[in-house]
C-alpha cells in the first residue's frame, strides 16, 4: 500500500534532487576539485582547527566546544534555509555532499567566536563588545573576501543580516550556557 505522501509530485521532487546531486558532482569534478580556490578552502578548513586546538583552554574545552557547536548548528540551519531559498549560492564547495560551506559554518565562524568566548566571556559587557567587533570583522571583512574569491554569491541576502545573525546566535549561545550551568 502506497503512503499518502508518496505522490507523483513527491517522486518528481526526489528525481529532481537526484539530478541536481549528479550535476553538483559533475561540476565539482570538472571545475572545482584541485583548483587553487579548492586548495585554499582545504587550508581554511584544516589550519584553523590546528590553531584552535593549540590556543584552546583545555580546562574549559567542553564549555567552549559546546558554545561553538551551538553556533555551528545555528549557522548550518540558516545556511540550509538561505541556500534553499536562493538568498545566496556557493560556486566552490569543499565536498559536494556536505553542507554548502562547511568551512565557514563549521570551522571558521565557530572558531573565531569560540576564541572570543574563551577570552572575553567573564562578563556580559566584555563579551558583547568583543562579539560586536568579531561580528563586524566576519560580516564586513571576511564575507566580502569570500565573495571576492567567489566562494559565496549574494542574491537576496545583505551583509548586515549576517552581522545580525552573528550577534544574535553568539548571544543566544552564551545565554544558554549560563542558563544550563555549563560555564565555569
Amino acid at each position: 500500500m502506497e503512503s499518502k505522501h508518496m505522490t507523483d509530485a513527491f517522486n518528481e521532487v526526489q528525481e529532481a534532487r537526484e539530478r541536481l546531486h549528479q550535476l553538483d558532482i559533475q561540476l565539482w569534478l570538472k571545475q572545482t576539485v584541485f583548483t587553487w580556490e579548492w586548495w585554499l578552502l582545504v587550508g581554511f578548513t584544516i589550519i584553523p582547527l590546528m590553531i584552535w586546538w593549540k590556543l584552546l583552554d583545555k580546562r574549559r574545552a567542553y564549555e567552549i566546544a559546546f558554545y561553538g557547536c551551538m553556533i555551528n548548528i545555528m549557522a548550518i540551519v540558516l545556511d540550509d534555509i538561505g541556500t534553499n531559498l536562493s538568498w545566496w549560492e556557493y560556486p566552490v564547495k569543499l565536498i559536494p555532499m556536505i553542507p554548502p560551506l562547511l568551512t565557514a559554518d563549521s570551522i571558521l565562524v565557530p572558531i573565531f567566536f569560540m576564541l572570543v568566548y574563551q577570552l572575553c566571556s567573564s562578563t556580559w559587557p566584555t563579551f558583547m563588545v568583543a562579539n560586536l567587533i568579531m561580528a563586524l570583522i566576519i560580516a564586513f571583512v571576511a564575507e566580502p573576501l569570500f565573495i571576492w574569491i567567489e566562494y559565496y554569491r549574494l542574491n537576496e541576502w545583505k551583509l548586515i543580516y549576517s552581522f545580525l545573525f552573528y550577534m544574535s546566535s553568539t548571544t543566544l549561545a552564551r545565554f544558554i550556557i549560563l542558563k544550563i550551568g555549563v560555564a565555569k
